[in-house]
């Protein structure tokens, strides 16, 4: 899988992915810092490679807190991102915040479209190993533990067993770590949590040694120097750095999980092209600013890179949808509705009519009888090639029985 330093990563994790690949990785950077390759303009698109997206996905949260060990989250750490991934999920098909980019990624079955559920947290309590690896004690912010993706990942599978978790190709898996319990991808400590912007980084998925679960390990990243962690913190936590890893992680996961679909020569996946590009401020201001409302939650995300668009992007563009049809029909008559719907970077691929009596219909144009009178809300839903959703909807009036007084068709919106 891609490494998000372009050449650096890549020649760090090339033995450690000959095992059991490495991806996403997000260099460890402070605020405003430039990365090594840059967000770079339009040059060229991410290609595709040929493997598989993930169509759905049902995020789990794995919160370590080791027994003995005193190492803790803070107060609403974990709630707030708990928050979050609810968030997410109930925003699904949204083109109205970052994830809804994903859908223009996909694979023969159909895009990555932006489809998530949530699958809870737990809070597991298992003592730590012996530290397999060693925190550079210069660039990074002193951890003593220190755990090897390998101890990591064996701590992810116990969970999954002992709590009887799904282990479907669509549940990813974070494991969130508390300040103070550091990582390196390997013993070699090659490249470390918090470790500088070289060799260091502040999150990375990947998959277990059988490829059956997918997963992500996200360090603590509220400490200063690092990780963008001096960026706004728009709900005043220290877990607000940590919500971009995991957005980054997420959106990566979903359009490259096996690190052979959309991911460059280079390494870079569509997150690791726009690791210091954030979009503008649509609320707050100062150090409580926000450029993401999901759900009614506010988050600082970072962009992400879009085929489309050929550069970074908060978000996916709205499509314009609307019907025509008569405001006033009479009972037992058929009555035509059409579609007027348009993708801007694309194009729609359905249209479900829900035509408040209970019926449903299907394509761009349909033909509908009302057995009842009265005034039914219809509503539109389109799909476009990314999986996302767009609405309109009106009233129409039914007359009993006779002839209805057919006004013209309805204004588009």
């Amino acid at each position: 899988m891609g490494a998000a330093c372009a050449g650096a990563l890549a020649a760090l994790f090339s033995a450690t992915a000959q095992a059991k690949p490495i991806a996403g990785v997000i260099p460890d950077l402070p605020s405003h810092a430039t990365a090594r390759h840059s967000p770079r303009a339009h040059a060229a698109n991410l290609p595709y490679g040929g493997g598989p997206v993930l169509h759905s996905n049902r995020t789990h949260v794995i919160f370590w807190e080791p027994s003995g060990s005193g190492l803790t989250f803070e107060p609403g750490y974990r709630p707030l991102i708990e928050s979050f991934l609810v968030n997410v999920a109930a925003d699904s098909r949204k083109p109205t915040n970052v994830y809804g980019l994903s859908g223009q990624y996909g694979d023969g079955s159909g895009a990555a479209a932006y489809d998530s559920s949530y699958g809870g947290a737990v809070v597991a309590n298992d003592p730590l190993p012996a530290s397999g690896c060693v925190e550079p004690p210069i660039t990074g912010p002193g951890w003593t533990v220190c755990l090897t993706d390998s101890q990591l990942q064996a701590e992810i599978e116990h969970v999954v067993r002992a709590d009887h978790l799904p282990s479907s190709s669509a549940d990813v898996y974070f494991l969130v770590t508390p300040k103070g319990l550091g990582s390196c991808t390997d013993a070699r400590s090659t490249s470390c949590a918090l470790g500088g912007s070289v060799t260091g980084y502040c999150g990375y998925h990947s998959q277990s040694s059988d490829g059956l679960i997918v997963y992500a390990v996200i360090p603590y990243n509220a400490v200063s120097g690092h990780c963008q962690s001096d960026n706004p913190r728009p709900n005043g936590s220290t877990a607000d750095p940590t919500i971009s890893t995991i957005s980054h992680e997420h959106s990566e996961t979903i359009t490259d999980p096996a690190g052979d679909a959309w991911i460059d020569g280079s390494g870079n996946e569509n997150g690791d092209l726009c690791i210091t590009s954030f979009g503008p401020a649509i609320g707050g201001s100062g150090a409580t600013a926000w450029n993401e409302e999901i759900h009614g939650g506010h988050y600082f995300l970072q962009n992400e890179w879009s085929n489309e668009n050929g550069s970074c992007q908060p978000r996916d563009e709205w499509d314009t949808v609307s019907f025509s049809a008569p405001a006033r029909a009479a009972q037992g008559k058929r009555v035509t509705f059409t579609a007027h719907a348009r993708d801007p970077d694309g194009w729609i691929v359905s249209y479900a009519w829900f035509l408040g009596d209970g019926r449903i219909a299907r394509g761009r144009l349909i033909r509908h009888v009302f057995g009842q009178p009265g005034v039914f809300k219809v509503v539109l839903r389109t799909t476009d090639r990314g999986g996302n959703w767009a609405f309109y909807a009106r009233a129409v009036s039914v007359l009993r029985g006779g002839a209805a007084r057919t006004a013209g068709a309805a204004k588009s919106g």
